[in-house]
């Protein structure tokens, strides 16, 4: 008899310890699910068949291509700065004369609000600049945000030749929002953008 009145208890101690483990197995996967598409909304990715073609191209990683276009655009292709910077990497258009000089290609009628366009000039002149500064990400990152004559300028009057006080409070922003952000699309698009 004794027997019996432990099986029902036994038996609902059991259902109560699986109805609790289903449901935490269900709120972690709800919150890595939820967490996920919130990541997607902070830090979005698109046109990336385009980014990871010029990011190829030029021999860039696409997750250091992905956070500038998301510091200076947040992806809107048809972004225009105070400056008249446009487009998805904010390029202003004697910059973009400048570049297609540098590339050989004529000067006229460069759209820059084209994302494949603008993803070119841009991570063409990712890619001077880091050749510029030694693959220096950061100085690349400064010039590319305050111009690499400024930076160049910043860098003489510098005896350590490390520039770790950037003048600018807003390129010393922009410098940390760009790292940070290329270590957060690194987790969140692995698959979309590798692993460099």
């Amino acid at each position: 008899m004794a027997s019996n009145k432990k099986t029902p208890r036994v038996l609902r101690a059991i259902l109560i310890t699986a109805a609790v483990l289903l449901l935490a197995a269900g709120a972690l996967f709800a919150v890595k699910y939820i967490s996920g598409r919130v990541h997607g909304v902070v830090y979005p990715l698109r046109f990336t068949e385009e980014l990871t073609a010029a990011a190829a191209r030029y021999g860039l990683d696409p997750k250091l291509v992905a956070a500038v276009v998301y510091t200076e655009s947040g992806f809107r292709e048809s972004a225009v700065s105070a400056d008249g910077a446009e487009g998805l990497m904010q390029i202003l258009p004697s910059t973009a004369e400048w570049i297609a000089f540098r590339k050989g290609e004529p000067s006229e009628g460069i759209d820059l609000f084209d994302p494949a366009t603008n993803l070119d000039y841009g991570c063409w002149l990712l890619k001077f600049l880091l050749d510029r500064y030694d693959g220096n990400t950061r100085f690349a990152l400064i010039a590319y945000n305050a111009g690499h004559g400024r930076l160049d300028s910043w860098l003489k009057d510098d005896p350590t030749g490390e520039l770790n006080d950037i003048p600018y409070g807003e390129t010393r922003a922009y410098v940390d929002k760009v790292l940070r952000s290329m270590d957060k699309y690194g987790e969140i698009y692995e698959n979309e953008l590798g692993q460099n």
